[in-house]
């Protein structure tokens, strides 16, 4: 039963075949729900994490800006280490995101329990994460609150790069992207040119974010501590080091990734194509190419062209009010809710050329 002041997936939603089990956690404008999804048609039934945003409880500039940004962006990306969404539904003043649950928790969780980390599960983990930040810088998106909190794992430990609520698209001009003026993501693991409070580069920053993740991996500690003057002249200059227990350990090919990835300079930061080819990740042969979900991912990405015409027609679903109590809105569909109304089209379709060739 919901808690006291709880408030689970509205009853149009449910009736779509999704069931509230229990509340996972909570944020500045959303809650995170335990559900499950039955399909009927196919008599099968999957767990679900939802992300549940009630618009009257958001700030203006989150509802305006930052909310279909992220809708706009969940609607596009679809690649092995990102989470998958499978339905967006708004209902009256809540939006429901569903999305595949994650069995394994969230990265620092595991870190936590687990301790530092070896270096032959640190190096798939890089990879794939790496892998994801490519595909979404590719695709022209940055995703600006890359952190272990938002880096779920599957029941097989793969990675599953989520929350996209800072993302944005990007334009590029003579291969220079355009500039980022919003601080935004964890402290924790933001470049020193965010903390300047100066425009910047968020490609960089997603890469700076990176290497405090793999940092974390390896010592089960963030690299800089302290207030946000003291962070900086840490970031800046480069004191920051590996911790005893494991400096001794810890290969030279991890350390020189590690330092190129928390690197002050931006301009001269190792790119994230850079670290798909560096010595370290190269050392396991797995991984030197890519499968066909990676590969077919990243040639999408490749050929991706974003229409303006998108973020409009999420925003007019946002602003829709629905006709009844009892109606939704569809802001993206499951698969199966897909082919049915194309099933049902095709059939309107095949009634209508036939009436055409009676007349």
């Amino acid at each position: 039963m919901p808690l006291q002041g709880e408030e689970p997936i509205p009853s149009p939603i449910e009736a779509l075949g999704y069931r509230w089990i229990k509340r996972v956690s909570e944020g500045a404008f959303s809650k995170v729900h335990l559900t499950e999804y039955y399909e009927h048609t196919e008599n099968r039934s999957e767990t679900l994490a939802c992300k549940l945003i009630d618009t009257k409880k958001c700030s203006e500039k989150f509802r305006k800006k930052f909310l279909p940004r992220e809708l706009a962006v969940l609607l596009h990306v679809r690649h092995p280490y990102i989470v998958r969404v499978q339905a967006v539904i708004k209902c009256r003043s809540k939006i429901c995101i569903f999305m595949r649950y994650a069995e394994m928790g969230d990265m620092l969780s595991f870190v936590i329990e687990h301790g530092p980390l070896g270096e032959p599960q640190t190096r798939i983990w890089c990879r794939q994460l790496a892998l994801a930040v490519q595909y979404l810088h590719e695709s022209a998106i940055v995703h600006r609150d890359i952190k272990c909190e938002n880096i779920l794992l599957s029941a097989n430990l793969n990675v599953k790069l989520s929350d996209f609520g800072f993302a944005r698209y990007v334009t590029e001009k003579n291969q220079h992207p355009e500039l980022s003026t919003t601080f935004c993501g964890s402290f924790d693991y933001s470049a020193p040119e965010l903390l300047k409070g100066k425009p910047y580069n968020p490609k960089a920053s997603d890469v700076w974010a990176l290497g405090v993740v793999l940092y974390m991996l390896l010592n089960k500690s963030i690299p800089f501590k302290g207030k946000t003057r003291q962070v900086y002249e840490l970031q800046m200059t480069r004191s920051w080091k590996f911790r005893t227990r494991v400096n001794g350990i810890l290969s030279p090919e991890v350390k020189t990734l590690v330092r190129s990835l928390l690197e002050p300079n931006p301009l001269i930061r190792w790119t994230i194509e850079e670290v798909l080819v560096c010595d370290w990740l190269m050392q396991d042969r797995r991984l030197r190419s890519l499968n066909a979900d990676e590969f077919a991912a990243l040639a999408e990405a490749k050929v991706f062209a974003r229409s303006s015409a998108d973020m409009e027609r999420i925003k007019a679903k946002l602003r829709k009010v629905e006709n009844s109590n009892q109606s939704v809105t569809m802001i993206k569909e499951t698969e199966t809710m897909h082919s049915a109304r194309a099933h049902s089209d095709s059939l309107v379709s095949i009634r209508i050329s036939l009436l055409d060739q009676r007349s």
